[in-house]
């Protein structure tokens, strides 16, 4: 019998067939409306699992005569990450039933500190004063995940991602005399795939904070799944394989030659250089960039570039460029947006176009696996948890990216 959370995953297997099936040009409507109904049937077994499920739980929570939400609520659709988690049946049946193992599937897109020593302050007195507690939890900073947002989006229920590209064009087309041979064209084509990878990482936690919703939430929206992100970051620009790490754009072969600045950095020299591949982009390459990576600190160094009269060429803390009304334009460089992370490394700047020459395929969403079947976790009422993410990177033009080398 197909299970709740089966029938989840097969109805977003359906949704990625049918969308590749209407997004390819080589069916006719017919062959694909023929499809479309082949996966009708599988459609509607997965939808009756799921009506029942839904059903059940009504009729337990007092049946239809419950009244119906009020007002704003009634509308809201959308949950975060950890309450998708905590208002599921599999975490309910785990802490409530003492089941073995959880599988929850997420729909979007922590670790416990030792409780310290009681101190209610110094005397007799001061250890009957109970101190104010604020709720919640104060995260750590790090920097905004921002180059995944740059790349354009699809998905995928295969292993790898083949495709083929021309890898070289000889265009020998000229002028030829009556009866002489006409040149030929020399084309060259070549296959490339790319893998799809598991991003991951896990965690052991004791049974008491799973208990504790409030703050296994938190953790989870502000931990396990940030460390996915964050991992997928820096190898959507910093990766060189082999597997099981993507290669990264910056790891591609054939990218734009690199434009290299002369010694002595200033302003001045990084923005003439990245304005110097992008006209390179446009006369070799023919791809118009949409985007500029740059490293925080090597961004400061242009923001602080000054003119010969002392003003800052991007305009200073209070006033628009050169003394011009209105704030500053902080993320622009010659009308591009401007990309600032840690994630490229102090002295590279990445310049390309991002949405035409590479593409982010999603194998599945964020995947969160809990269980207390690891080891000896049963009888220390320890719980693991798993999450993980898969994706590839496909870069069909690599000579869409180029770097400027910024020499101090």
């Amino acid at each position: 019998m197909t299970s709740v959370i089966e029938a989840k995953n097969g109805m977003r297997e359906l949704s990625a067939k049918a969308k590749a099936v209407t997004e390819d040009a080589s069916l006719t409507p017919a062959q694909q409306m023929d499809r479309l109904d082949a996966l009708q049937a599988d459609l509607k077994k997965f939808s009756d699992v799921i009506a029942v499920d839904e059903k059940a739980k009504l009729l337990m929570a007092g049946g239809e005569s419950a009244p119906e939400a009020k007002g704003p609520e009634a509308n809201a659709v959308v949950k975060s990450l950890g309450a998708q988690v905590t208002d599921s049946a599999a975490y309910k049946s785990f802490v409530g039933r003492g089941s073995s193992i959880a599988n929850i599937d997420l729909k979007t897109n922590m670790t416990e500190g030792i409780i310290p020593a009681y101190s209610g302050g110094s005397g007799n007195a001061g250890q009957l004063l109970t101190p104010q507690f604020l709720p919640g939890i104060v995260p750590l900073k790090f920097q905004p995940l921002t180059v995944a947002d740059l790349i354009s989006q699809g998905s995928t229920s295969a292993a790898s991602i083949s495709y083929v590209i021309e890898s070289a064009f000889n265009d020998t087309t000229a002028a030829v005399s009556e009866g002489a041979a006409a040149p030929q064209l020399d084309l060259t084509l070549a296959r490339r795939q790319d893998n799809v990878t598991t991003i991951a990482n896990s965690s052991k936690q004791t049974r008491e904070l799973i208990e504790d919703a409030e703050a296994f939430q938190s953790y989870l929206e502000n931990r396990m799944t940030f460390g996915l992100q964050r991992k997928e970051e820096a190898e959507l620009l910093n990766a060189t394989g082999p597997a099981p790490d993507l290669v990264g754009i910056l790891g591609r072969s054939g990218l734009a030659t690199a434009v290299v600045t002369s010694a002595g950095l200033t302003a001045v020299k990084i923005m003439e250089g990245i304005f110097n591949q992008i006209t390179a982009l446009r006369s070799v390459s023919f791809v118009e960039p949409d985007a500029i990576v740059i490293n925080p600190t090597d961004w400061q160094t242009v923001r602080l570039g000054k003119d010969s009269q002392g003003q800052y060429y991007a305009g200073g803390p209070f006033t628009g460029a050169y003394g011009n009304a209105g704030p500053s334009n902080v993320y622009n460089l010659w009308g591009f947006r401007v990309v600032v992370t840690s994630a490229i490394a102090q002295g590279t700047v990445l310049v390309g176009g991002f949405q035409e020459c590479a593409q982010l395929f999603r194998r599945q969403g964020i995947n969160l696996e809990m269980t207390n079947s690891d080891g000896t976790d049963f009888t220390s009422r320890i719980v693991t948890l798993l999450a993980t993410e898969r994706l590839a990177l496909t870069v069909p033009r690599p000579a869409g990216f180029g770097k400027v080398t910024l020499t101090a």
